[in-house]
């Protein structure tokens, strides 16, 4: 439903005045297309997330359908500490591109959601994920690593969408 490491920090994330507003969602996520593996190239690091490497997320159907949030790390190398974490996230409407992401407890249905999909590929295999103040920015594509070209376009898409890229740092994937 949601996408990445990008859930790792939404959750808890506020509101900043500093921050333009992440001005609006795509129209609508295709959530069994949505469902896999993300790795996340790039992020606005959270506390939490900071030296982490290799971080990807995985999603997939709850029973109850809402959608199973696991991401992965490891801390300062490939073979370091891992980092791992589970949770859910609810869509909070019709759209699926406005989620509710909670690691403790369940996710809420309330708008207005705290995992905002701003940006996606026609076909998948990208995705920027921010909040409703866009303080928060993540970088998801389908591949381990991205050339730094199109690094770049996805750090402009994510400027044009009113994501903090200020404090986007790249993400290794070793």
């Amino acid at each position: 439903m949601a996408a990445v490491s990008a859930l790792l920090g939404l959750s808890a994330c506020t509101m900043s005045p500093s921050f333009p507003p992440a001005t609006s969602t795509v129209a609508s996520v295709d959530l069994n297309r949505y469902l896999g593996t993300w790795y996340e190239v790039g992020s606005v690091k959270q506390f939490f997330s900071i030296g982490l490497v290799n971080t990807k997320a995985q999603y997939s159907l709850n029973p109850n359908g809402t959608v199973r949030v696991e991401n992965s790390g490891n801390y300062f190398g490939p073979n370091g500490p891992q980092s791992r974490i589970v949770g859910s996230a609810a869509p909070v409407d019709p759209s699926n591109a406005r989620l509710n992401v909670a690691f403790v407890g369940t996710a809420s249905t309330n708008p207005p959601g705290n995992y905002w999909i701003v940006d996606l590929d026609p076909d998948y295999q990208w995705a920027i994920v921010s909040d409703p103040s866009g303080a928060s920015g993540f970088l998801l594509t389908r591949s381990r690593s991205v050339s730094p070209e199109f690094y770049d376009e996805l750090v402009s898409r994510a400027a044009a969408k009113g994501v903090n890229v200020a404090n986007l740092t790249r993400t290794p994937q070793l």
